[in-house]
């Protein structure tokens, strides 16, 4: 592995790490940092596009504590492919669900930015 596949790797895991974080201890709009403008988004048999799409369904969601497992990082070029478990405990243990995250994330001016992402839930 050379280096700049080291430091790629290690920029999207970061992003990766900042999604959960993020989503329950930061404003909603600096989750949404994370994602490029045209962001495609899909949950709960849904598909949402762009920031506002994004921010008026996922905005609203219940919080908790959000745990990303392990990520599986594919580089491409400037696209990265990646598969990642998680477990959501929600505040209210009727939300609590756990499952895969699949990721596209594709390297921006600003850095690696999610472009993608559908969730697989196992519960």
């Amino acid at each position: 592995m050379d280096l700049q596949t080291v430091i790629d790797k290690q920029a999207i895991k970061d992003v990766l790490d900042e999604y959960c974080l993020r989503l329950e201890i930061n404003p909603f709009a600096e989750w949404l940092e994370l994602f490029t403008i045209d962001t495609v988004y899909e949950v709960f048999r849904q598909t949402l596009r762009g920031h506002d799409e994004v921010e008026a369904m996922l905005s609203q969601a219940p919080h908790g504590l959000h745990v990303g497992g392990p990520a599986r990082i594919t580089i491409n070029g400037d696209t990265a492919e990646t598969v990642q478990s998680y477990m959501f405990v929600g505040n209210d243990s009727q939300y609590s669900n756990n499952g895969w995250y699949y990721r596209t994330l594709v390297r921006t001016a600003q850095g690696w930015k999610i472009s993608h992402t559908k969730v697989k839930l196992q519960k």
